[in-house]
């Protein structure tokens, strides 16, 4: 029974598999006794849970399960369904320890071959792929009679050994996933195999992939970046012969547009100058925030200072003056005259709407700095770099339920477009992550005492018969407030009159500002907020931008400048990387670690970051965990 106990207290949990009915099984682990109806009744619960899709419900329900019935004939499919119910949650690590549990106690269990398939793949979520590598190849081999499962496995394989950087071996288990898995597997093998030969790899390489598979799109598209490769070298002609060869060999696939980019490119010619365009608000009333990004984008092309492989690249600025008519003009003048192969912009929703349907028009690639919600989905060419209120909401939250342990919340927000947004995306995010908002109260723009609002989110007692006045009685553990800092440092003191303390402050990147601790340092210490820029942090991306910037403007840079930097840089190292800027190559770039923690791009083309969670700590902000 120790050994069961000790089974028990170390539960955790993972998923992904076939759903199969509950049977009997015979490992001495079991008792081969009669469940009682309220036993089966738990455990069938928690199955049409996991049935359902409920994954939160089911986790606690078999856990629940297993806890109380370690030996009974179904505690092998709880065990099974909790790892499996994990995994779909990317809980890696906990659905890991529930497979390997499985697989050591329960060994003659008909989910065995099922949980080390789930387990390869926890393996692989978790990084550690010679482990999911091994795992793989042992359920491979016991699979010959489940064609399905075995091209899942060929592509999974093939998978490791890209993660791994081994391309010539993921080639191999690609290839062989497209000649022997089913139709519905092999679908997206296909951009698997683009997505290994587009990593940056050597010109020798792709000439060994090229006669490894003669006759296939594999060998097309592996002279194409051998093409690429060449140019990138400076040599000129050799990269024109092979181009036109693959030219020849790959009309009618469905990257031959980008064969025609590069013929487009070679053209222009090695070393010659080529635009830039810029679409900012440089007159009218947003001048200010035009001149922060310009600043950015100089910086970043070496303006001031020796540049990053940006020599080649002529900076062309338009003034779009706030107006969308403008900007509009603007791409199609940048497009028409000045042959610019990508442009950088607008910043305000209106005029990067207008501006983006017309670089979809006219197939330019286009990277707004504007956080207009959607504005690049459907849009081949437009790209969005900017700090969403969503991802700001999604960051904190996830840190406040899982890092603090935080379940009870109250908002008090601006009652306008901007505060209602954040509100309604904090209550989504809280929810989904199984807690609740219980209070929650908006306030006028306008408004300068916050009294009665801040009444309105708590309750008040008098202990009887005594004569001191009502106490507040709070019922969540943290509130979040999205105003800026001016609006915020006539809040917070209130919270203190009006007995709300020891409750978790929460706040949006608007919180990021000196003001905040001169003015309301004693009400704000420990507050928890995001940002996607945080001039002292520590990392060497941020430093050197920090450094670089203060030592040519004299002066910090803010959020703004950070993000047309890192937009203008990420443009200039894909092209010198790629050759080229398409849209694909700013998808498939992901080397880049930048200021604003930018890596590249999301297929929903949005910029991919992790944004910089801060306190406040001794009368300073600071960057959590640095």
């Amino acid at each position: 029974m120790t050994i069961w106990i000790l089974f028990c207290c170390i539960f955790s949990f993972l998923s992904y598999g076939c759903v199969t009915a509950p049977t009997i099984k015979e490992d001495a682990a079991r008792e081969e006794v009669s469940l009682p109806d309220a036993v089966e009744k738990r455990y069938k619960s928690a199955y049409s849970e996991y049935t359902r899709g409920d994954l939160d419900k089911a986790i606690q329900h078999f856990q629940d399960f297993i806890i109380q019935n370690p030996r009974t004939s179904l505690t092998d499919d709880a065990l099974y369904y909790l790892g499996d119910s994990y995994l779909q949650k990317r809980e890696y690590k906990v659905a890991a320890i529930q497979f390997e549990r499985l697989i050591s106690y329960f060994p003659s269990s008909p989910h065995v071959q099922n949980g080390q398939w789930a387990l390869a793949r926890c393996y692989y979520g978790t990084g550690q792929y010679k482990d999911a590598l091994q795992l793989a190849r042992q359920v491979f081999a016991a699979v010959e009679d489940r064609p399905q499962q075995r091209g899942q496995i060929l592509v999974f394989l093939g998978e490791c050994y890209a993660a791994l950087g081994e391309p010539l071996e993921a080639l191999s288990w690609y290839a062989r996933a497209r000649r022997e898995a089913p139709a519905a597997v092999r679908d997206g093998v296909r951009a698997k195999i683009i997505a290994v030969l587009d990593q940056d790899l050597p010109a020798s390489t792709y000439q060994e992939i090229e006669e490894g598979y003669p006759g296939t799109f594999i060998a097309e598209y592996a002279k194409y970046r051998r093409a690429q490769v060449t140019f990138r070298k400076g040599k000129g002609k050799e990269a024109e012969a092979l181009l036109q060869q693959a030219m020849k060999e790959a009309k009618g696939e469905d990257f031959y547009p980008r064969l025609e980019a590069l013929w487009r490119e070679m053209q222009i010619g090695v070393g010659k100058e080529i635009a830039l365009g810029c679409i900012l608000p440089l007159t009218g009333k947003d001048q200010l925030y035009g001149t922060k990004a310009l600043h950015g984008i100089q910086l970043a092309i070496g303006a001031f200072r020796p540049p990053e492989g940006a020599s080649r690249i002529r900076v062309v600025v338009w003034d779009d003056q706030g107006n969308p008519a403008r900007a509009r003009e603007g791409v199609r003048a940048l497009a028409e005259k000045d042959k610019v192969f990508a442009i950088i912009g607008p910043l305000r929703n209106q005029t990067a709407l207008a501006a983006a349907e017309e670089a979809e028009a006219r197939r330019v690639p286009l990277i707004t700095l504007s956080p207009a919600p959607g504005i690049a989905q459907r849009r081949a060419y437009v790209f969005q770099n900017s700090i969403t209120n969503a991802l700001q909401v999604k960051t904190l939250v996830q840190y406040a339920v899982r890092d603090l342990g935080i379940r009870s919340y109250a908002v008090l927000y601006p009652n306008n477009a901007y505060g209602v947004t954040f509100k309604n995306l904090f209550q989504q995010e809280v929810e989904r992550l199984g807690g609740s908002v219980v209070r929650s109260a908006a306030y006028a723009d306008t408004q300068m005492d916050f009294g009665a609002v801040i009444k309105g989110i708590v309750r008040y007692t008098v202990p009887q018969g005594s004569k001191k006045r009502a106490q507040a009685v709070v019922d969540f553990k943290a509130i979040f407030i999205p105003d800026d800092v001016n609006r915020l440092n006539l809040i917070v003191p209130q919270l203190a009159y009006h007995d709300i303390r020891g409750v978790q402050l929460l706040g949006n990147n608007s919180w990021n500002a000196p003001e905040l601790i001169r003015d309301s340092e004693q009400f704000v210490e420990g507050a928890v907020f995001v940002d996607g820029f945080f001039k002292d942090s520590p990392s060497p991306a941020v430093r050197s931008f920090t450094e670089d910037f203060e030592a040519t403007f004299h002066s910090a840079p803010t959020l703004l400048e950070a993000l047309s930097f890192d937009t203008t840089l990420f443009i200039v190292r894909t092209l010198n990387s790629r050759g080229i800027i398409t849209p694909d190559s700013l998808l498939s770039f992901k080397e880049y670690n930048g200021a604003t923690g930018l890596t590249g791009f999301t297929a929903e083309k949005e910029g991919m970051r992790n944004l910089f969670l801060l306190t406040v700590t001794g009368g300073k902000i600071r960057q959590i965990g640095k």
